[in-house]
């Protein structure tokens, strides 16, 4: 924080209300700014103003610089005692009061942890001016990522991988992209859109709320313009509140493959987008499907949000009616994953013999936690309003039930804060819509005045919320699973900044928690009652083919339709993991050759009215209508989920009771199996954490970490590949080499060559003389994707894709890598000047003595 803001801010308090800011407002003041504006209206409390001025102060000191800030005693500003109350250090001098603010952070009563957590709060606080402030290992773009997203660097190495394993999956695969928050989650899925999009197309992104497909649509819009100021305009976001002349312009665009990117709710896909996303796909348009946030597949689709393992239906449809060669790819990605959720997308979303896996998972560094229990309500009470008002902002305080949040509402209103709003499943469409923007000051159409520092909500509030300076979460609860209380805590610190993580337990929260944590499961014998039922409604199709009615309820069971449908939805989508069964939406009806137009059109109308309420399943175990081994295989996944539900609830109670780090309790329970063997491991990182305080600070400090996170460095997925371009001139032998004369011929034949090996298939470039070419070679590779070896990785990796890797014209000997590469068989291109020699036989041209052309005969033979 500049000296200037400082200055800013006491000319703000003293000229209160008529003053406006010095200087262009940001972070603390600008919520300082906003808060005074609102003092008068009753928009703002004089806690507020007390809980941001002394957030500015500590800012301030912590940067090393003294001084008080002198306050008018004035009708409408704070008094002396809610300074005071909120933290601050006074001295009246009568109509002045001079203000300090003092550090306070939750207290465990050990001395030297205390001091330690005052430490870890001064980082929070100092927030982008901390040197903890998150550097990501960042490595140089290859021309693809250049060239759609106008980025010069990848984050991480597991970004590059993950990114380069995307834009290179064959049609019909799945891909896995475990990649950390603030590691650039959506270009990665947009890479792979956007430029399969340049061969025409359309790509889906399966959202989990309309909060999320709209800010998403900003995100995407402001991407993309960094290439294409148009992408300000276009429609990305398919949602309720499009009018329907919008919507059905889209559905026209996806059915013909001109919308690039639609980004829709799992409900939307299944229902309104059904039919253009089928069209699409049969016609070869459909490029990828992007499961965002893929964790609530398994979190969510088990009971309120069964929509999201219902996806599975529609996307083994798509497959089946594409062109092979143009089957949808899908992408599954998220932060975090723990084994049951990756058992689950392996089970509805995998594809032929396996699902592949880019892990480069790693645990958020930027929170400190803090916990505290409290034997009363009244006691809990006083420590979360101590805590709202003495942490910094912008603040999240998550309840576990909505009268909770909003009687915490009335709470913190009652106590002077009015700047705080609620968000939870009742909060409806506008109503939120303008309650996120109010808080974060932004909405897509620019800059706004911020109303709230403090957003109350349950586990519906916050995912994919993308406010980056959240600097302090509270939770006034238990999660009922570590899922939720880690994906809470990451609201946090986005930036890459330090933040603060609060939990303060009372008394009934382990059972609240402990009745959360079970989900409503059908018991064996009413689960083969209901299948039994749907099974002997059915209409058999053909072979083992089936459609079956959604609405047919078991005998004796009289509750509504829609409750009927739910629980056979959830059913089948739990038999479908099982392997029992796999289900597709209702085959689209065909016009017979003689059928006239109206029979066709009632028909056509008939089969839309009962579409939403039908499925079709295909039956894969030939005993899935035996009882006895229904039951057995119902009864393995429905404890799989119960125990793993638990066992995440025992995680969090791990926690609470602080016995050992909090990063090493999370980095164990998100770690997975390969799908291969082996074991995905999480990389630990902490800040803070009540067992890691009792040691007092870490060796370097409060800038340093007890656990310093590892930079996780997945290996690219090896897709299937298939021959080398240029294979007809050496079909006996892995390499071939392609040679020029002298610079002329080189400046004039080489990236005419390179070009064609690129539409050709080729994707891996390496060596010198490919640096200055490769954008020139992306930007005419008609969308295909063009990495370049900038580290030697490629070369090392013993790949099985083609590597084209181009000489200078300084080049007379190949180098150990490409030696190794020769040796082992694997598919090389050399392309080199004529004098380079054989290796093995030195003074004898290469050229010689392997199968080679020379680049003008070369440019011709492509097929």
């Amino acid at each position: 924080m500049s000296e200037d803001a400082w200055v800013s801010a006491q000319h703000l308090l003293s000229e209160w209300p008529d003053a406006k800011p010095n200087l262009p407002a940001k972070g603390t003041l600008r919520r300082l700014s906003d808060a005074l504006a609102g003092l008068r209206s009753g928009a703002a409390g004089r806690m507020d103003i007390v809980s941001l001025t002394r957030q500015l102060m500590l800012q301030h000191q912590a940067l090393g610089r003294g001084g008080r800030l002198s306050v008018p005693v004035r009708e409408g500003l704070p008094s002396a005692d809610q300074w005071r109350q909120g933290g601050c250090h006074v001295v009246d001098e009568g109509n002045r009061l001079l203000i300090q603010g003092r550090e306070w952070a939750p207290g465990s009563g050990d001395p030297t942890a205390d001091k330690a957590g005052l430490a870890q709060v001064r980082e929070a606080i100092l927030g982008k001016d901390s040197k903890l402030s998150r550097v990501t290992d960042s490595t140089p773009a290859d021309p693809f990522w250049s060239d759609v997203l106008g980025y010069d660097h990848y984050l991480s190495k597991g970004q590059r991988q993950a990114a380069r394993s995307v834009v290179l999956m064959p049609p019909g695969e799945t891909l896995l992209v475990c990649l950390p928050t603030g590691h650039g989650k959506t270009p990665v899925a947009l890479a792979g859109a956007m430029l399969s999009g340049r061969r025409g197309g359309v790509s889906l992104m399966v959202v989990p709320t309309v909060v999320l497909a709209i800010d998403m649509e900003r995100r995407v819009r402001e991407l993309l313009s960094r290439r294409d100021p148009d992408a300000l305009r276009r429609r990305y976001a398919y949602v309720g509140e499009l009018d329907d002349a919008d919507k059905e312009q889209m559905r026209s665009d996806i059915s013909a493959g001109r919308q690039a990117l639609v980004i829709a709710s799992p409900e939307a896909v299944v229902s309104g987008l059904s039919k253009a996303l089928r069209d699409a796909a049969e016609d070869g348009h459909l490029n990828y499907v992007i499961l965002d946030e893929a964790h609530l597949v398994e979190q969510w689709g088990n009971e309120f949000r069964s929509e999201f393992q219902s996806l599975a239906a529609p996307l083994r449809s798509w497959r089946e009616v594409a062109p092979p060669e143009r089957a949808p790819r899908t992408v599954a990605m998220s932060a975090t994953l723990n084994e049951q959720q990756v058992t689950t997308l392996r089970d509805l979303f995998g594809s032929g013999d396996g699902t592949s896996m880019v892990w480069a998972s790693e645990l958020r560094s930027e929170p400190a936690y803090f916990l505290d229990a409290f034997g009363s309500e009244e006691e809990r009470t006083a420590a979360i309003l101590k805590a709202v008002t003495r942490l910094p902002k912008p603040m999240v305080l998550y309840t576990s039930q909505r009268e909770h949040a909003d009687q915490w509402a009335k709470t913190l209103r009652s106590a002077g804060m009015q700047r705080v709003t609620v968000v939870h499943g009742n909060v409806k469409g506008a109503a939120r819509r303008h309650a996120l923007e109010a808080w974060s000051g932004r909405t897509s159409n620019g800059a706004v005045p911020t109303e709230y520092d403090v957003v109350i909500g349950t586990s519906a509030f916050g995912l994919g919320v993308d406010l980056d300076d959240v600097r302090s979460v509270v939770h006034a609860c238990v999660p009922e699973t570590v899922d939720r209380y880690y994906q809470e805590v990451g609201r946090g610190g986005r930036d890459g900044s330090p933040s603060l993580a609060y939990l303060a337990s009372g008394p009934g929260d382990r059972q609240t928690a402990q009745s959360l944590n079970e989900q409503k499961i059908l018991v064996p014998e009413k689960a083969w009652e209901r299948w039994q039922a749907m099974f002997r409604h059915g209409h058999h199709l053909h072979e083992d083919r089936y459609l079956l009615d959604l609405t047919v309820r078991p005998p004796r069971m009289s509750v509504g339709y829609e409750t009927h449908k739910d629980w056979n939805v959830r059913l089948l989508n739990l038999m479908d993991r099982l392997g029992l069964v796999r289900t597709f939406p209702p085959t689209h009806p065909v016009r017979g050759p003689e059928e006239d137009s109206a029979g066709w059109q009632a028909r056509l109308t008939a089969f839309y009215e009962t579409a939403r309420d039908r499925v079709e399943v295909k039956l894969v175990d030939d005993r899935t209508n035996e009882s006895e081994q229904f039951r057995a295989a119902y009864s393995r996944i429905r404890s799989s989920i119960k125990d793993a539900q638990k066992a995440s609830l025992l995680r969090m109670l791990d926690i609470l009771q602080a016995k050992q780090c909090i990063a090493k309790t999370l980095a164990e329970y998100y770690s997975v199996r390969g799908a291969h063997g082996g074991r995905h491991y999480t990389m630990a990182a902490c800040r803070g954490c009540p067992a890691c305080r009792r040691q007092g600070l870490p060796p370097g400090g409060a800038t340093s970490y007890y656990r310093k996170p590892l930079a996780p460095d997945p290996a690219l997925i090896e897709w299937p590949v298939g021959q080398s371009p240029l294979a007809h001139l050496h079909p006996q032998i892995s390499h071939f080499s392609i040679y020029w004369d002298d610079a002329s011929e080189r400046k004039e034949q080489l990236l005419p060559v390179l070009v064609k090996l690129a539409r050709s298939g080729a994707t891996h470039f390496a060596g010198p003389g490919v640096h200055g070419l490769a954008r020139q070679i992306q930007e005419q590779a008609s969308g295909r994707p063009v990495i370049v070896d900038q580290d030697g990785s490629l070369l090392r990796s013993g790949t099985a894709a083609t590597v084209v890797w181009v000489a200078d014209d300084t080049v007379t000997r190949l180098e150990d890598d490409l030696l190794d590469r020769l040796e082992d068989g694997e598919p090389l291109y050399l392309l080199i000047p004529q004098q380079v020699e054989d290796p093995t036989r030195p003074g004898v041209p290469f050229r010689t003595t392997h199968p080679s052309l020379k680049i003008q005969q070369a440019r011709s033979e492509f097929r």
